[in-house]
């Protein structure tokens, strides 16, 4: 088989998704458990009529089995910006405006740069707040934190919040992980940030 399918990672976690053994396998298939294990471990490669029947035991279709790995990749040179109601505010987009699962974006903030004086809250059950470089002051249902570089804020999106760049002459860097994803990160070609997505 070609190096460039790794189907014995993927006969193994399908095989422990069905809560198969290797012998409950090699029962069903009439292959030998030594002969199963090394092509899991990808050192032999099975014949059609094996794979075809090791495939049927623990549940993976022959198109799931040789499926590309779905991946999108945002070139930094080609993310959407857009500046954002705030004082000296752009976000940019990093995972794709497609992306179900987490939305990332990436905020820069000049100095005294803020999020807004009125909370905002965030239509996502988990939101995370990574200062990359400078500080912030957060405030989180009132509760004032100040947030160095390097600092991770984790809570809940729906819990009114916003910030605010601390230093008066130095940018900061912010990056927001958001899960599930937010539902629409995109209007007519604009990125829309964490001040203006309602809830």
């Amino acid at each position: 088989m070609s190096k460039g399918y790794p189907i014995g990672p993927r006969l193994l976690k399908a095989r422990e998704a069905s809560g198969l053994s290797l012998s409950d396998v090699a029962g069903k298939t009439e292959l030998s458990k030594g002969f199963l294990s090394r092509v899991e471990r990808g050192l032999v490669s099975p014949s059609v009529d094996s794979l075809i029947a090791i495939c049927e035991v623990v549940g993976l279709s022959m198109e799931e089995l040789f499926a590309k790995p779905a991946y999108q990749i945002t070139r930094a040179s080609e993310r959407q910006r857009a500046v954002l109601p705030g004082e000296m505010i752009i976000d940019t987009l990093l995972t794709s405006s497609t992306e179900k699962h987490v939305t990332v974006i990436e905020t820069t903030a000049g100095p005294t740069g803020t999020g807004g004086d009125a909370l905002y809250s965030m239509p996502t059950e988990c939101e995370v707040c990574y200062v990359v470089s400078g500080s912030i002051e957060f405030i989180l249902d009132g509760e004032v934190l100040l947030l160095a570089s390097g600092d991770a804020l984790t809570f809940n999106g729906t819990t009114p919040h916003t910030w605010h760049n601390v230093s008066a002459t130095e940018d900061v860097r912010i990056l927001w992980i958001l899960a599930p994803a937010l539902p629409n990160p995109w209007i007519k070609g604009t990125i829309v940030g964490p001040r203006e997505i309602p809830i």
